[in-house]
């Protein structure tokens, strides 16, 4: 929303904003006058002269200016003061068409001679004497959108700029989607990326559409949304996405890009319409094809976007050449105010601490049916970390404690947090430490009797590896100690019998990338042996398998599913015989898509339906609707500026409580602020 408010009595408060040059244009907005003293200014300018001139006087009449005298065009009280009115004002090289609150008023006629294009609106206060006059402005919005037929062949459109060391997208007649005219990129070089970037009037949000002809894709091409993150004063990519060779989109988060189309979403040799949309939150965009939502995506880095102040079209890098892309008809709309919901309802996030130093990554939840609670850290993401956090909540995360006196283990790098089946709590260290010999090492547990309140001594006992380990680091959270080959990850899985089952990760000696194990202990969770690997490959792309969450599906069967890298995909495996032995690990797809993430948590609902919840882009949740973990449905984005690591816990068959952070200390654009942060999830009905 733009406020004009006039203070002065020796200027009058003006701002003036670009459009896309044309000869004729429909410039419509709403204007609340909510004082009045001396009334207000609508004009339509040609460079810095005058197109069209309106003026709305304190009793809500409306004159025209023909560049000598003011002419009446409405009776007073036509516009209404102290409450929302909508504009229209539709334009030619002539004369001009007024319409306010859907009231055809009259032609008003040029204040200055025809010209090739309006290329500005002009939103002021009227004159100086007396001070007083505030009006509030909202939902600018001009079209038709730009078709480049009036703009000189051969150069960059008018109001455009092609940055520095980038070389230059021009007008062209090559071809069109409408008009005789377009945008064209034609990257022919191999050291230089071609660029054009076209301002936008700042704004919270915003409809972005055009038309594109990828003719020609070695590389791809980018649409970037410009703007400012909160706290940053200098202006930058802030929404940017991929166009390749295949025809999907990718997003870049500041780290890398993700893939979040199938092939052919933007095919080449034919134009296809798409629209870039923001609501005015800015937390995320969708991209649109014929209207129809194709792909979701964040924002470069996890500092809040503030505004957006422009785009740009450019060619994919610099090497290979031979990308050549047309524009067409583009045109910026207001944002909505929200996007529209999807089938799984995301609720806004909840605080749960928040402070100048490192907080991040919620590593382990659970629920004891009346209170949740969450574990997370406060330390740098190294293995010599330590400091974890421990908060509760007793209204299914409408607010939070941090509840330090009851945290087991405040000093560990983190902790995993399960409920057992008699009631029990058992809080898990994430480290274990090497014991003689190398092949056992010990594992901390406390074990709560009253739901968290109060914490037994703490018990240390062993896991055993039929192989030697060697440490999984060569730094260490406990001086004195080196670390155990394996880390303990997520909450366990229990039989009816008492067994249960821990996922664990890392290296014995010779491993040359990550192992993943499955303990079993048959003693409460005090020692466990190891069962048996769920998956290695020494040649394995990335870390190798690790961070396996570990869950029963519903037919029986144990169902792994694990990390391989960041930006890696991820990959499952099951086992039918009580993890004895697994599927050789197969990528986990959906929607046509294989799945990148980390850290996975695997969410058994209360329905029977399985759920996923991953990070890395953001954090995002799949859901498997029979709970065999065989399919999967496309995922829904949670939240993109998390860091990567989250926890889930199921409240009702329909309802989760999923946590995340603003935190990580290596992430771009990192807020000047650390949060931990829990949102309701409700899920559609099985």
């Amino acid at each position: 929303m733009l406020l004009v408010d006039d203070h002065s009595s020796t200027s009058h408060t003006v701002v003036t904003c670009p459009l896309d040059p044309r000869p004729a244009t429909t410039f419509s907005f709403k204007t609340l006058p909510a004082a009045l003293p001396n009334g207000f200014l609508v004009s339509l300018l040609t460079g810095t002269t005058l197109a069209y001139h309106l003026n709305i006087t304190p009793d809500g009449a409306v004159h025209w200016y023909d560049g000598t005298h003011w002419t009446q065009l409405a009776t007073a009280n036509t516009v209404h003061v102290g409450a929302w009115n909508t504009f229209r004002l539709e334009a030619t090289p002539q004369s001009a068409q007024l319409f306010v609150n859907e009231i055809n008023l009259g032609t008003a006629s040029r204040a200055s001679a025809p010209t090739p294009n309006i290329t500005a609106y002009q939103l002021a206060s009227n004159g100086t004497v007396p001070t007083g006059d505030r009006i509030y402005f909202d939902d600018v919005t001009t079209t038709p959108g730009r078709t480049y037929d009036t703009e000189p062949l051969g150069a960059t459109p008018s109001g455009c700029t092609t940055p520095a060391g980038k070389s230059a997208a021009v007008v062209s007649n090559v071809r069109a989607h409408s008009g005789t005219a377009s945008l064209r990129l034609d990257d022919r070089a191999t050291n230089t990326q071609e660029v054009v970037s076209c301002p936008v009037v700042p704004q919270r949000g915003i409809d972005l559409r055009l038309s594109t002809y990828p003719a020609e894709v070695q590389n791809g091409f980018l649409i970037s949304l410009r703007g400012h993150f909160e706290g940053q004063p200098d202006p930058a990519v802030v929404f940017h996405l991929a166009f390749v060779t295949d025809g999907s989109i990718r997003w870049y988060d500041g780290l890398a890009w993700t893939t979040v189309t199938t092939p052919g979403a933007v095919p080449v040799g034919a134009w296809t319409d798409l629209r870039i949309r923001a609501a005015v939150d800015e937390e995320s965009i969708e991209v649109l094809k014929d209207d129809t939502v194709i792909a979701r995506a964040g924002p470069v880095g996890m500092r809040r976007v503030t505004d957006i102040t422009g785009f740009d079209l450019s060619s994919n890098g610099t090497a290979t050449a031979g990308d050549e892309v047309f524009f067409d008809d583009v045109q910026v709309d207001a944002a909505p105010e929200v996007l529209p919901p999807g089938a799984v309802g995301i609720g806004p996030a909840v605080t749960i601490q928040q402070e100048d130093g490192l907080l991040q990554m919620p590593h382990s939840s659970v629920s004891t049916g009346t209170e949740a609670m969450v574990t997370y850290a406060a330390h740098v993401d190294t293995a010599a970390g330590t400091g974890t956090r421990f908060a509760t909540s007793a209204n299914a995360g409408e607010t939070w404690s941090v509840a330090a006196a009851r945290n087991p283990m405040p000093d560990e790098q983190s902790y995993n947090l399960s409920r057992l089946r008699n009631g029990d709590l058992m809080a898990l260290s994430y480290h274990t430490y090497m014991r003689a010999g190398d092949r056992s090492a010990d594992v901390e547990t406390k074990v709560s009797h009253d739901g968290g309140q109060t914490w037994g001594t703490l018990r240390v006992g062993a896991m055993t590896t039929p192989e030697t380990m060697r440490p999984i680091d060569a730094n260490s959270s406990r001086p004195g100690r080196s670390l155990g080959g394996f880390v303990l990850v997520h909450n366990v899985v229990e039989d009816a019998d008492g067994t249960l089952y821990q996922s664990a990760c890392g290296y014995y000696t010779n491993d040359t990338k990550y192992r993943q194990l499955i303990l079993r202990s048959t003693d409460g969770g005090v020692n466990w042996t190891t069962l048996s690997t769920v998956a290695y490959n020494g040649t394995q792309p990335g870390e190798g398998f690790c961070e396996a969450a570990i869950a029963r599906a519903a037919d029986g069967s144990l169902l792994a599913v694990m990390r391989t890298g960041s930006y890696l995909n991820m990959y499952t495996a099951r086992s039918t015989d009580n993890g004895r032995t697994w599927t050789t690990p197969s990528i986990l797809r959906a929607g046509g898509l294989a799945v990148v993430g980390v850290y996975p948590n695997l969410i058994p609902l209360l329905d029977g339906r399985l759920a996923l919840y991953y990070g890395r882009p953001g954090q995002s949740l799949m859901l498997s609707p029979d709970g065999s973990g065989t399919t999967w449905l496309p995922p829904t984005p949670i939240d993109y500026r998390n860091s990567a690591n989250g926890s889930a816990i199921p409240l009702t068959p329909t309802t989760l409580l999923t946590f995340g952070d603003r935190g990580a200390n290596w992430s771009p654009n990192k807020p000047p602020t650390s949060t931990i942060w829990s949102r309701t999830i409700t899920l559609p009905t099985r």
